[in-house]
């Protein structure tokens, strides 16, 4: 992907938005010659499509879109929510956590959801404090 697009700070165009989106097929195409990595390609290609069908980059929705894809795609968000970039600083673990519980059932895959929120909970996922700024 184009730094310019990777490193915005600010809000991407519609012309850098459908740039952005390629990130996942490209990545998939990328690895597809890694026979180690056959069963990822799913879950890196299809990762930000969402349970509603609204994501993409083919508009998949519920029980069309891989568990792992499903997986991959609440870590990503809670990755990019709870790490410094370009556009935003790091947001607390518990408003991440709660902003994605808000998009369950949308976004996201309630169950998968779930887990990583009991994961949190029982406090077997935390996040270097480094990261967060206040």
């Amino acid at each position: 992907m184009d730094d310019r697009v990777l490193k915005k700070p600010g809000s991407l165009t519609p012309e850098e938005f459908e740039l952005m989106k390629q990130h996942t097929v490209k990545g998939a195409n990328i690895m597809r010659p890694v026979s180690q990595l056959k069963e990822m390609l799913p879950g890196i290609e299809l990762h930000h499509e969402h349970i509603d069908g609204r994501g993409y980059p083919y508009g998949l929705s519920g029980p069309q879109i891989p568990q792992m894809a499903r997986i991959i795609g609440v870590a990503d968000t809670l990755d990019a929510m709870t790490t410094n970039r370009p556009y935003q600083t790091a947001m607390e673990l518990d408003y991440a956590m709660g902003r994605i519980r808000a998009l369950a059932g949308s976004k996201f895959d309630p169950a998968i959801v779930t887990a990583l929120d009991a994961a949190v909970t029982a406090g077997r996922l935390r996040l270097s404090a480094v990261e967060v700024q206040v």
